[in-house]
């Protein structure tokens, strides 16, 4: 039977190792158009191996990776990034729009499409409530408000998938929740994965949840308790959330 639904990512039989260490080992994925993807797992169980191999930052010992149809590094500039922590001096005096703007890096342009990049910066803060910000230093922004002025610079490159390491790490839940609130609304154009060490942060925004712990698993988060967890995270977790991409059947559900 035909699947009409389209891939934005694809990973088949890849293999990863740092120093001849495996990371990741026969790791199948399929991400469709759309999704809004949640992957946890325990620390140093390869989720932002993961993600930097989406990324195309990390080249596979073995397998293929594609996104949109094309190897990462050919579709980077399709790709938005959102990273834990922004190496920045606090010394360096950048506003709100100068970190929006920064990732325009390497889009420049002059005159009329200066004014329109300039324009999509703006777009991209208004996007997540951060407009009245812009001439603000971005030190003197809350936590959460950071991390909103980071998924603005993402945004302003005008991406169709975006990536987040740890988006609620250094945020309270009040922020957090604000943060996945924005991430809902821009999943209605564009297709969003989220990394996470905290079982606790999937909510009922995201469609699905992939478990890495070395082995890549697309659990149904209906019902996120067992010996799956326990395998997981080396205890029991329970998590009651709704997911259509897996059977009712709960963990029978695996990445082949």
């Amino acid at each position: 039977m035909q699947n009409s639904k389209i891939a934005d990512i694809v990973l088949e039989q890849v293999y990863f190792s740092y120093n001849g260490e495996p990371v990741l080992e026969n790791v199948n994925l399929t991400i469709d158009r759309g999704e809004f993807i949640g992957i946890i797992g325990p620390n140093g169980g390869g989720k932002t191996t993961l993600l930097r191999l989406i990324l195309g930052l990390l080249t596979p010992d073995s397998g293929t990776i594609h996104v949109f149809g094309r190897p990462p590094k050919e579709v980077s500039y399709r790709i938005g990034y959102v990273p834990q922590h922004l190496q920045f001096d606090p010394r360096f005096p950048a506003t709100v729009f100068d970190i929006v703007r920064m990732g325009q890096i390497g889009r420049r342009r002059f005159g009329r499409q200066a004014t329109e990049e300039k324009r999509a910066a703006d777009d991209a803060l208004a996007a997540v409530g951060l407009s009245p910000y812009k001439n603000k230093s971005f030190i003197d922004l809350s936590g959460g408000q950071r991390q909103r002025a980071l998924i603005a610079r993402a945004l302003a490159s005008d991406p169709h998938l975006l990536l987040f390491d740890e988006p609620t790490a250094n945020v309270d839940s009040t922020a957090g929740e604000k943060l996945y609130q924005i991430l809902a609304e821009l999943n209605k154009r564009m297709t969003i994965l989220v990394v996470s060490h905290d079982i606790g942060f999937v909510n009922h925004h995201i469609t699905s949840v992939v478990c890495v712990n070395h082995q890549v698993v697309i659990h149904p988060t209906s019902a996120l308790v067992g010996q799956n967890i326990i395998d997981l995270y080396g205890q029991d977790i329970s998590l009651v959330r709704h997911d259509h991409r897996c059977s009712g059947e709960g963990h029978s559900c695996s990445n082949s």
